[in-house]
């Protein structure tokens, strides 16, 4: 149990020095010793772990990665029943909403550093693809139920909606102090109800 902690803390003093790194000098940067000096660890300690930066960048990711595809796989089939059985989901912020958000929240200084310039350029494009794959697998299951728009693409219209929610998303966890999960979700849901030359208005005198 002492060595569990131990790892345990060794691993978190060398995520939270990667993403001081990442945000003072750029993931493409920085290196071992870096790590390492910023983590107060020793260099044997960190390849108990990892191969290198890039191996502990992957395994990072791939967790935050399985994390958001388990909310999503046990949410999304849930929330969209509710669409079909009631229309309060429509103006209340949704269980898959506000569980996905929780989960970006709590992890916002790690996401935050990996979806910057600084970070990875590839990890947006990962995290959209969940979302996307997730969306598809539980439209299927409705058999018809979901109607999309005959004035736009079916293909467009997905990637409409996919790079709305995850812009906000990425803007939000980006912020010194972003507002609280369940605000962030009554912002998602004005934004789908409000058409895009509706967000500002000229007053003519």
């Amino acid at each position: 149990m002492r060595q569990d902690k131990r790892t345990v803390h060794t691993k978190s003093a060398i995520i939270h020095a990667l993403v001081k790194l990442i945000n003072d000098k750029g993931f493409n940067n920085i290196n071992v010793t870096d790590l390492t000096r910023e983590a107060s660890i020793g260099r044997g300690t960190f390849y108990i772990h990892y191969l290198d930066k890039f191996d502990l960048l992957n395994k990072i990711e791939n967790k935050l990665l399985s994390d958001i595809k388990d909310v999503l796989n046990n949410l999304m089939p849930e929330e969209l029943k509710s669409f079909t059985q009631s229309d309060e989901s429509i103006s209340t912020p949704s269980d898959i909403v506000i569980k996905t958000l929780n989960y970006f929240y709590d992890n916002s200084k790690l996401l935050s550093a990996l979806l910057s310039e600084n970070g990875d350029p590839y990890l947006f494009g990962r995290i959209k693809k969940i979302f996307s794959d997730v969306t598809d697998a539980s439209f299927a299951q409705f058999d018809g139920k979901v109607t999309l728009t005959d004035e736009i693409p079916k293909d467009y219209v997905k990637e409409i909606m996919l790079n709305h929610l995850m812009n906000i998303v990425v803007y939000w966890i980006s912020k010194d102090h972003p507002e609280s999960p369940n605000n962030l979700a009554k912002i998602i849901i004005a934004s789908q109800y409000i058409a895009p030359n509706d967000l500002i208005k000229v007053n003519k005198k």
